[in-house]
């Protein structure tokens, strides 16, 4: 009875200490429901100037010209330039700028075609892709090399290089920033599901959406909040810090705002409010809002990756009207459309003025912790060979031959005096803890990556499914608890009866097991409020 209760004391202490880690790890913020919803004045998207005549989508036929944009360094990169035919005049003309998900000359192509039949010159160039990877992104260096491209529509005949701007998508409008901050001829700026904040910012509304819609528990959203709040420069992962904000206040130029309302990896209202926010700030009035019936990618659905879809209702048009509404001089004289217009958003989650972190601070150092445990565990097992080879050779030399095959090298041997006592083993303590550990952290570490898949995928688990899982977690965690406790209280029993390898073994096992704990701490497995 007296070791079952030191075995349960040890337990709850080990318990309680990780219940104030895992406090302690908590970021300093927390992810809130977004309530400062815009006001929509129309639910129709449509731009319409003010007594302009402009011309409309597909008034013009037009042509296609592949060209090269010389980026220095004696590279090129691919460009397709699509122009009105016939059109009369001096042509507002209008660049492209990738987002994350494209990077080719053919890309935009719908769109791009779409501009140019209404009268407008487009230009889409390829996005260099060196040194482009989810861990190294050079905005500043894509800044520079967009503004090459733009120098290139410029100069194509018959484009009126007053009226020449930019139309940028997702994380290319964070170029499209620093674009318009290193120039001050960009007549305008039509910017597409926009982050308009910092990328960990931006990523705590997108996360805490997808964790929700995945039927995540609040522990597992909360994780959300400690990843975004870590240190990702071990990695290189500097531009999840971003300065969104110093370069917004480029954008002195007329912008048009367009988000598509499924779209739940962008802030929709809280960005657009943002933008003009900032642009009133700096003197600058003239900001367009739309809403479409769309994703992220502005397609008319509401699946993040699907294929094929088509472009959501209306979005063309109202993106030629009003950058032809700009070229003809509506920003001056006015809209016969309000300010903001189409179908109500319902941003779910706030964009965090600050991403504050716990005690674990880094993703390096988290990394280090997951997978220390299964290291050490390695270690051990490597160890144990060593043990059973000595022992098996020192048997052969010796010509005995005893529990060959059997875990004889782990077991202790009483002393002289005392050959009646039941030797005390360490084997089973020692691998009892160790396959208990492993266990676990495969069952943890799948289920985050199980979450994470449905999350991203969009995927709609069966009802209560996470939920179950998470508390099947939490009473593994307990049973990994008692388990260090029985284990860690036999090994410390048997410590004068084992020899050097044995004790550097226990050892290990017992780092192994407080290396697991911490991460199972950080995961949020011992906060049970």
């Amino acid at each position: 009875m007296k070791r079952v209760a030191r075995i349960a004391c040890i337990a709850l202490v080990l318990m309680l200490i990780c219940a104030l880690l895992g406090w302690a790890m908590m970021p300093r913020w927390k992810s809130k429901p977004y309530t400062d919803h815009i006001a929509v004045t129309s639910s129709d998207p449509a731009i319409v100037p003010a007594s302009i005549s402009i011309a409309h989508e597909g008034q013009y036929q037009t042509r296609e010209t592949q060209l090269s944009v010389d980026i220095g360094d004696g590279e090129t990169l691919p460009a397709v330039l699509r122009e009105p035919i016939n059109a009369p005049g001096a042509r507002p003309a209008c660049l492209f700028i990738h987002g994350s998900g494209t990077s080719g000359a053919e890309d935009f192509g719908d769109i791009a075609n779409a501009m140019a039949s209404a009268g407008i010159v487009t230009l889409v160039p390829a996005k260099s892709n060196e040194d482009y990877t989810i861990f190294h992104r050079d905005y500043p260096r894509f800044a520079s090399e967009y503004s090459k491209a733009l120098d290139v529509l410029r100069d194509v005949d018959d484009v009126d290089q007053s009226n020449t701007g930019i139309y940028a998508e997702s994380e290319g409008t964070w170029i499209a920033t620093i674009l318009a901050s290193k120039r001050h001829d960009i007549a305008f700026a039509a910017l597409t599901s926009a982050p308009v904040f910092k990328g960990r910012e931006q990523m705590a509304v997108a996360m805490s959406t997808y964790a929700h819609e995945a039927g995540a528990p609040k522990p597992v959203i909360e994780d959300t909040m400690k990843l975004l709040s870590l240190d990702y420069r071990p990695f290189g992962l500097q531009y999840a810090d971003f300065d969104a904000d110093h370069y917004l206040k480029s954008l002195t130029m007329p912008v048009l705002v367009s988000y598509g309302v499924y779209d739940t990896a962008m802030p929709i209202e809280q960005g657009a409010q943002r933008i003009m926010r900032v642009a009133a700030r700096n003197g600058n009035n003239a900001v367009t809002v739309r809403y479409f019936a769309g994703n992220h990618q502005m397609r008319a659905g509401k699946g993040l990756f699907a294929p094929g879809l088509p472009l959501a209702d209306g979005y063309t048009q109202a993106l030629e009207n009003w950058v032809n509404g700009v070229a003809a001089g509506a920003s001056h004289s006015g809209w016969a459309t309000p300010q903001v217009a189409g179908p109500q958003p319902g941003q779910q989650y706030a964009a965090p003025s600050r991403t504050n972190s716990g005690i674990i601070g880094s993703l390096g150092v988290l990394v280090g912790v997951m997978l220390a445990g299964p290291l050490l565990l390695g270690v051990a097992l490597l160890l144990s060979i060593v043990a059973i080879a000595r022992t098996t050779w020192r048997e052969r030399d010796d010509g005995i031959v005893r529990m060959r095959g059997k875990r004889a090298a782990l077991y202790t041997v009483p002393p002289s005096h005392a050959r009646e006592t039941v030797p005390v083993s360490v084997a089973e303590p020692c691998w009892g803890l160790g396959l208990s550990l492993l266990a676990a952290s495969a069952l943890l570490y799948g289920y985050l990556a199980a979450v994470g898949a449905a999350a991203v995928l969009a995927m709609t688990p069966a009802p209560r499914l996470f939920d179950i899982g998470w508390h099947v977690l939490q009473v593994i965690a307990v049973l990994v608890v008692i388990i260090l406790a029985w284990s860690g209280q036999t090994m410390w029993s048997a410590r004068r009866n084992i020899t050097g390898i044995q004790r550097m073994m226990c050892w290990l096992v017992i780092a192994a097991a407080a290396f697991t704990l911490l991460s199972m701490t950080f995961w949020g497995l011992f906060c049970w409020w």
